[in-house]
């Protein structure tokens, strides 16, 4: 009897041992979790607000430009509602990405400033130039040059961001 009263003892200490550290385990864990979260700094929030709006309606404005069933098409027209919401969508994005500051750009990523206002934004704005030529009715090869221009541009921060926007989605996306 006395040894099953000592060995019920060592087996309460055991899981008493057992549950405080995975208690400590558990603490850390969720500790430093918060701890990897830095919340955005106030000067920053309205830049941030403007950061995400742009980058979503120039990457909405892209997807109208480019619907899926003009895939194996070499040319295509748009319905003019398509075309309005595409421009209203490049101006509203182009537009909120002026307004986000260099500080910001920097705080969120060093490369993110010149990839952002001088790849996304400034190559939304020649080939939007482009396409205004293009609408215009004036078909020129200066239209369709600006429209190459931007697009590369663009690709670039495309390709810039899959690589590296991993990196500082969770300081972007805090909320």
């Amino acid at each position: 009897m006395k040894t099953t009263t000592h060995h019920l003892q060592t087996h309460e200490k055991d899981m008493k041992n057992n549950l405080l550290t995975l208690l400590i385990i558990a603490s850390i864990v969720v500790i430093s979790g918060c701890a990897r979260k830095t919340e955005m700094p106030a000067q920053y929030k309205v830049d941030n607000e403007n950061f995400k709006q742009s980058v979503i309606l120039l990457n909405k404005a892209r997807d109208l430009s480019n619907p899926p069933e003009s895939e194996n098409q070499s040319s295509f027209k748009l319905s003019r509602e398509t075309e309005e919401k595409l421009f209203s969508n490049t101006e509203e994005g182009i537009r909120l990405g002026k307004l986000v500051s260099d500080e910001y750009l920097d705080y969120i990523n060093p490369e993110l400033k010149d990839m952002f206002k001088d790849k996304l934004i400034k190559g939304t704005e020649i080939n939007y130039d482009g396409l205004m030529i293009m609408e215009s009715g004036a078909y020129s090869s200066e239209g369709v040059q600006k429209q190459i221009q931007g697009s590369q541009l663009v690709i670039e921060w495309i390709n810039w961001f899959r690589k590296n926007g991993r990196s500082f989605e969770d300081k972007i996306f805090e909320d």
